[in-house]
């Protein structure tokens, strides 16, 4: 018997069988990536990261991921409001508009926070266009938001500016919604969690309050804007969207453009 010929046929033996079992781990690696829901995190992990990083989670993460779209908006004019709503200074603030009272509306007049937007009427325009924003509030300034059919739009919120339990002013944006894209399933919201967590967004220590769904986008000094549905994510030194079809972090515009009244107005 020829060994050496015998040595040969079983080293090369030996390596297609090597390569034929690494082909097939690699196959099946392939099929459990395809297999699950792509951005799906195992909660244990992330609880376990949370856990090392002693950051607390002081609200249920949202398990839905609904199909939503792109939405093209147009800024509201307020002009013809300007001239309706009297005993008020008025003014327009960039996009939106910033109304000062002549005289402080005492908070007593209202019933709840639905109440109070119901009786803002003859002070704000489409006040009903708005539910309270309670993880955005606080007791200077009571927050809330446009509705979009069963969503919100983070990026127009009506701020009514509070002092010595009386309304002493707001600011507001409102858009108008031109058209939409085509629906698309949104990552979920633990991926977006664990986004900011990775990218160091959320820090050592800190509390997340609260994850919420909704629109967003960068307000430019032009026509139409495109709002896209995003994760809101608010944690104790701040607040950050992150991109519901993307999943890449939203930028927060500029500060002057988030410039609210100031309390010490009541004074001036």
């Amino acid at each position: 018997m020829d060994w050496s010929r015998a040595k040969t046929i079983l080293i090369v033996t030996f390596l297609l069988l090597d390569l034929f079992l690494g082909y097939q781990v690699i196959m099946s690696q392939n099929r459990d990536i395809e297999t699950a829901p792509q951005g799906e995190l195992i909660p244990s992990s992330l609880e376990e990261l949370l856990k090392t990083r002693n950051i607390k989670l002081d609200t249920e993460i949202p398990s839905e991921t609904p199909e939503m779209n792109y939405v093209n908006v147009r800024f509201t004019s307020f002009a013809h409001h300007l001239q309706t709503l009297t005993g008020q200074i008025l003014g327009q603030q960039g996009v939106g508009v910033m109304v000062k009272f002549n005289e402080p509306v005492p908070l007593s007049n209202f019933v709840n926070k639905t109440e109070m937007l119901k009786s803002l009427e003859p002070y704000a325009a489409y006040a009903r266009d708005y539910v309270f924003d309670a993880k955005r509030s606080s007791s200077t300034v009571q927050r809330y938001v446009q509705k979009y059919g069963k969503y919100v739009i983070f990026s127009a919120p009506l701020e009514i500016v509070l002092a010595q339990d009386r309304m002493i002013g707001y600011k507001q944006i409102h858009v108008q919604i031109v058209n939409q894209g085509t629906g698309r399933k949104i990552i979920p919201a633990f991926t977006a969690v664990r986004t900011l967590l990775d990218n160091g967004y959320i820090r050592y220590g800190e509390k997340i309050l609260d994850v919420s769904i909704g629109y967003y986008g960068h307000m430019y000094d032009a026509d139409i804007q495109v709002l896209a549905p995003v994760w809101r994510v608010v944690h104790s030194e701040g607040v950050h969207y992150v991109n519901g079809l993307t999943g890449a972090v939203e930028q927060a515009p500029p500060l002057e453009k988030n410039k609210i009244i100031s309390n010490n107005s009541t004074s001036k």
